[in-house]
């Protein structure tokens, strides 16, 4: 219970030197949108967020399928924290899925890229206490059961996940699943019955991260898919667009795009804002029932898409109004900001202040205010000021600032990557980043000249074999392919390892093989391609979290250099320079030296994967999907309906 009296002031004085009420940096990452939001006041550039919510209202009540939104703003204005005000809003109200797409890897492949941001966003939880995903089938599933029975009692995603869960019989699961499938595609028009039973499968805990990596289009290793009765990949715009559609039968949907200012650049020389913009044309003429937002720069906006891309492509992204812009702050809203960071504070320590702004003062707030700050450079001005008075008028001495770098990339390292490392791009481009910054060093006796990111001679980056490492090992010239290859098996697998044996084509020295050694790989590929790689002289270097993901954060920052954190690149090569044995950067990441040692390809302690019979999930499938009902597909009904 929070105090009525006002505290004594050395209780306050004594908080605020414990802790800084403004010491969370003020950059907002996708782990706010997604976990903890950052704190934020909903009066501050409401009318972006509420135009949204206008919008999809008169959707939901038929004035017009769907609606393209641009929101234009300077660094710091506060862009993400819109998105993430409007997923905070989504998840307490419920009637929308969201899909936060703020990273492209391979802005070469973005629809395959956007395959797998969808599958990622619908497997955070939604406004129904389960993953999204799992609202969608059960949407599927209660509209299966209505028109089984019209009296049939309706699940709660919550409630039918955990009656899946407390069938210990696989075969009892499986056929529901089946069933299920069968069924929804006798009352819906439906191009792949595969997209629709890999859905269900989401509502089985032990199945639905399975069930997610392939409907984000990612290979799945065969044993699972014969279990699935999946083929083992399903990486196709098509499926895309079928998702869409079946969200679309039962909610609206809202897809934000962010991180559009990155000077990422394709094989055909557009910018990121670029490709994207035609992905957001190709999604508002498909999409039958949703919000599409996009947020970039004014100058990104004015001289990149709309200056150079063709007005049928840029026009599709602001459909619903011209593009909105974000306010700077004033002195009233300067004080409404502060005041609403420092009541969270106090109320936590059931404190209370005489004044709301202290230690700051109202006066002081809106001369700030005057110069029409940004979120972020108040926020930054409180973090360096936010201390007891010293009897010295204001304004305070300012306290020694954290290096800018080191604080950006605590704030990266705080991100949970843990669903993605099965990302190959992602990965491979931090430790591509990586040895960039080690070039002219000496690491595991070898000295790195160069690292060449395009390695066949056609100039274009390879799908599997990310980079080439060049140097001088003592008198010899050493190059080492670097192949982050993290897929369950199959093809694609197949053809990474192929590019490690290949020294001649890719003139290599050695290859070097990077993956998760829980990842379990079958008989034949240890036989076919990691044993020849060992007789090679070639490397398994295990990729372990913690050491990639410092190499992740700072490319991060390296990254987000000029358009969130404000530092240079030099500021960056420093930092690697002086705190790298402290983060594991720069010379002292324990990944990169592994890929430099005299290798070592240890296979003894690598998983083997379950054997599987050559017979694939297709040839096990019932071709009649769309057939009649068997009387023990009903009965299974019946038990679903029974406990609804």
């Amino acid at each position: 219970m929070i105090s009525s009296r006002t505290s004594h002031v050395d209780e306050i004085n004594a908080a605020l030197l414990s802790q800084n009420p403004f010491s969370q940096p003020p950059f907002v990452l996708a782990s706010n949108v997604w976990g903890k939001s950052f704190p934020d006041v909903e009066t501050l550039n409401a009318h972006a967020s509420d135009s949204i919510f206008k919008a999809l209202e008169e959707i939901r009540v038929g004035l017009y399928p769907t609606a393209s939104i641009l929101i234009t703003a300077q660094d710091g204005t506060g862009k993400t924290h819109i998105i993430s005000r409007i997923r905070d809003r989504l998840q307490d109200q419920g009637g929308a899925l969201f899909i936060f797409a703020n990273s492209f890897n391979n802005i070469n492949q973005v629809k395959q890229g956007f395959q797998q941001t969808l599958a990622d966003s619908l497997s955070n939880i939604g406004s129904q206490g389960a993953k999204q995903w799992q609202e969608l089938a059960t949407s599927m599933v209660n509209d299966v059961l209505k028109t089984t029975k019209l009296n049939a009692q309706l699940w709660e995603p919550k409630n039918l996940v955990k009656k899946i869960e407390s069938s210990s019989n696989e075969q009892q699961i499986s056929g529901w699943v089946t069933t299920l499938t069968k069924s929804f595609c006798r009352i819906k028009a439906v191009q792949d019955p595969d997209v629709v039973r890999a859905i269900f499968w989401t509502l089985a805990k032990d199945e639905s991260s399975y069930a997610s990596n392939w409907l984000a289009g990612k290979e799945i290793a065969q044993f699972k898919a014969n279990e699935l009765r999946l083929p083992n990949q399903n990486q196709s715009f098509d499926a895309v667009l079928q998702i869409l559609a079946l969200i679309s039968e039962y909610k609206e949907l809202v897809i934000c795009f962010d991180e559009l200012d990155l000077p990422e650049v394709n094989d055909a020389g557009l910018y990121k804002s670029q490709v994207v913009a035609g992905l957001v044309k190709e999604l508002i003429e498909n999409l039958k029932r949703g919000v599409i937002l996009s947020v970039m720069m004014p100058g990104v906006w004015g001289e990149k898409v709309k200056g150079e891309l063709p007005a049928s492509v840029s026009g599709k992204m602001t459909t619903y109004c011209s593009p909105l812009d974000l306010k700077h702050l004033d002195g009233d809203s300067t004080v409404e900001l502060v005041s609403f960071f420092l009541k969270d504070y106090y109320d936590a320590r059931e404190l209370t202040p005489s004044d709301p702004v202290y230690p700051f003062n109202e006066e002081q707030l809106r001369e700030i205010g005057r110069e029409r700050p940004t979120v972020r450079r108040v926020l930054q001005w409180c973090r360096e000021h936010c201390k007891p008075p010293t009897g010295i008028d204001f304004p305070l001495t300012p306290v020694v600032e954290t290096d800018p770098v080191e604080l950006a990339f605590t704030r990266e390292l705080s991100e949970d990557i843990g669903n993605r490392l099965d990302d190959n791009y992602f990965l491979a481009d931090a430790l591509l980043f990586g040895f960039q910054t080690l070039i002219g060093e000496t690491v595991e006796d070898v000295t790195v000249k160069e690292v060449v990111a395009r390695v066949p001679k056609k100039g274009k980056k390879d799908d599997y074999l990310n980079f080439k490492v060049l140097g001088e090992e003592g008198e010899n010239k050493v190059s080492i392919g670097v192949a982050v290859l993290q897929y369950a098996g199959g093809g694609a697998f197949g053809a990474g390892l192929k590019r490690l044996l290949d020294k001649e084509r890719f003139e290599l020295t050695r290859g070097c093989l990077v993956r998760s050694k829980d990842k379990p790989i079958n008989n034949w590929f240890k036989r076919t391609y990691l044993e020849p790689l060992k007789e090679m002289g070639g490397e398994f270097a295990e990729l372990i979290e913690k050491e990639v993901k410092p190499l992740v954060a700072i490319r991060a920052v390296h990254q987000k250099r000029e358009s969130d954190y404000g530092v240079t690149e030099e500021q960056i090569l420093k930092f690697i320079v002086d705190k790298g044995s402290q983060y594991w950067l720069g010379i002292h990441n324990p990944l990169l030296k592994e890929i430099l040692s005299d290798p070592s390809c240890e296979l003894d302690d690598i998983e083997d994967e379950p054997e599987t019979s050559e017979e694939t999930a297709s040839d096990q499938s019932d071709d009649a999907e769309v057939a009649g009902l068997k009387e023990s597909e009903a009965k299974d009904l019946e038990e679903l309906m029974a406990h609804a």
